[in-house]
């Protein structure tokens, strides 16, 4: 019986995208070093490091540790003013109105992000008191598709995993949902991976209450 779902934040609820983008973008010309989208594309998804290393694959020259530790609290510095910004305007379609349907319906709902900034965000598009559990990246050591996130929302709000319906949009989320023993929702591209459970392009084209009904109903029979 589903009694919770919990929802990646960046590209399930809100898109943040264009702030990290322009973050990474502003902080390559401060250094001199080429950026363009088939770069961009390379490093999404990626933890802060594993995206600095391969912007800077593209650098003239190398970086000491210290040079990158420095270069990673620039970007950050940079998508914080940017996230600055955000208001429940930048909420992605659908995404508020699912959660408040399942809330009304008595499912708990929770955010399980690799952010840092998760707790910000939801505080800046005034959203935060939707959700009975955030894991974030400042509680977490190993990143999807580890799926210590998702495990921890759900210790959070002290549910067994397999009570938990997990929506991502990142096929590296859906394979930790499932490694956490729950299943999952697939949006955009991660429609078309095989652990997706259930598939849609986005929040609005899901009635995941409808959906939660529909697999506690078979749990049932």
């Amino acid at each position: 019986m589903i009694q919770a779902v919990i929802f990646n934040l960046e590209g399930v609820l809100v898109t943040t995208d264009p702030c990290h983008k322009q973050s990474w973008r502003d902080m390559a010309i401060e250094n001199g070093i080429p950026f363009d989208n088939n770069t961009y594309e390379r490093m999404r998804g990626l933890s802060r490091q594993d995206a600095l290393d391969v912007l800077l694959s593209r650098a003239r020259r190398r970086y000491t540790d210290a040079e990158k530790m420095v270069l990673s609290m620039r970007k950050a510095d940079l998508y914080m003013e940017y996230i600055n910004n955000l208001d429940t305007s930048c909420a992605l379609p659908g995404a508020i109105e699912s959660v408040l349907a399942l809330r009304h319906s008595g499912i708990r709902t929770a955010v399980a992000s690799s952010s840092q900034h998760a707790r910000f965000i939801l505080r800046h598009l005034g959203i935060q008191d939707l959700f009975d559990a955030v894991a974030d990246g400042n509680l977490i050591e190993k990143p999807v598709p580890n799926p210590e996130v998702f495990l921890l929302a759900a210790e959070k709000m002290k549910l067994c995993p397999k009570y938990c319906l997990a929506v991502d949009d990142n096929s590296a989320g859906i394979e930790a949902a499932h490694r956490a023993g729950m299943l999952a929702v697939g949006l955009s591209d991660a429609a078309y991976e095989p652990f997706t459970d259930y598939r849609a392009e986005d929040l609005e084209n899901i009635d995941l209450l409808s959906l939660v009904h529909e697999i506690n109903r078979g749990c049932k029979e």
